[in-house]
């Protein structure tokens, strides 16, 4: 890993980011830029990090902060509106589409030697075939509308600027510090605790990827410098809810208690969502090193320490 030269992250108070800002603080000066109302609670141990507290959509405190630091490489995670609960269209957009023009603006000065846009499946929308990253842009929600404005606004900026920046498509990543509302923390609590569970109706999948191999990728493209690419991060292997259940009943050796009714389907959901790995795997040298029973017991170990410290996990509610 590179060492010793500014590292700027986004959206460190997230699910991803945070266990990104984790890796990246144990190696060098990384500076976490943090929405203001931001909890922390996912960073409350972590010393060696700088936060800066600033709103992406605010251009002329970003850009000061960003001068100051002069990063030599730029993780940009911050998104909102992933979660179904999110349903102001206006923020979602807002958030998204001008916290990451404000980014590519506020560093375009700067002589930085990598930028890593996060971005997300659900750019993609419904293929029937695993998802290539030259695959049509059909996003069926509008969360996914907008990370893929936000890929393509990325993309097009390297391209005018002669700017180093990637592009990571990420699948349905699980691990350490996801939120506790998500389908497999709150499924193992169900477990662990013998609380009843609401799914939406059978037959819908997923490609599931653990968190530290998202962490692994993002930092194989910083260390190696694959710049001016999109890639995808999964599996390649395809999981339904009802599969992820099973497997962590098995896991837990308990019982989870299925709600009666079933929730409606988000519009997220869909019976076919697999990633295509090769050019990952062939540019970077990458694929995923957990299967899901191994990141699912590393979750359920994790989970047993009472790592939660963001809502209720009793919560009722659709997984």
């Amino acid at each position: 890993m590179q060492s010793k030269k500014p590292i700027l992250i986004t959206g460190a108070s997230g699910f991803v980011g945070a266990n990104l800002a984790r890796k990246l603080a144990s190696a060098g000066e990384v500076h976490a830029l943090i929405r203001p109302e931001s909890d922390l609670w996912r960073l409350k141990d972590v010393d060696d990090l700088f936060l800066h507290r600033v709103d992406l959509t605010e251009f002329d405190a970003l850009k000061a902060i960003v001068k100051e630091i002069a990063p030599r490489g730029i993780f940009h995670l911050a998104a909102h509106g992933a979660s179904t609960s999110h349903r102001n269209r206006f923020s979602i957009l807002h958030s998204n589409l001008l916290g990451t023009y404000h980014l590519l603006e506020a560093t375009k000065e700067i002589d930085y030697e990598f930028f890593l846009h996060m971005g997300g499946s659900s750019e993609y929308g419904s293929p029937s075939i695993p998802m290539r990253e030259d695959s049509v842009l059909e996003p069926t929600t509008f969360y996914g509308v907008t990370k893929a404005c936000c890929s393509l606004l990325a993309g097009q900026f390297a391209q005018e600027f002669c700017k180093p920046i990637s592009i990571l498509r990420v699948f349905s990543v699980y691990g350490y510090y996801e939120s506790s509302q998500r389908l497999i923390p709150k499924a193992i609590k169900a477990a662990l605790q013998g609380n009843s569970l609401a799914l939406t109706a059978p037959g819908f999948s997923r490609d599931f990827i653990f968190v530290e191999d998202v962490v692994d990728a993002c930092l194989l493209c910083w260390n190696k410098k694959v710049t001016g690419e999109i890639l995808n991060i999964g599996t390649g292997v395809q999981t339904t809810n009802e599969e992820v259940i099973t497997m962590i009943e098995e896991l837990t050796r308990r019982r989870i208690s299925l709600a009666k009714d079933t929730c409606p389907p988000h519009l997220s959901d869909k019976p076919y969502w697999v990633a295509d790995t090769a050019k990952a795997k062939k540019l970077l040298g990458w694929e995923a090193s957990h299967t899901l029973e191994q990141g699912l017991t590393k979750t359920i170990e994790w989970i047993k320490n009472d790592q939660y410290c963001d809502s209720d996990l009793s919560k009722s509610g659709c997984a």
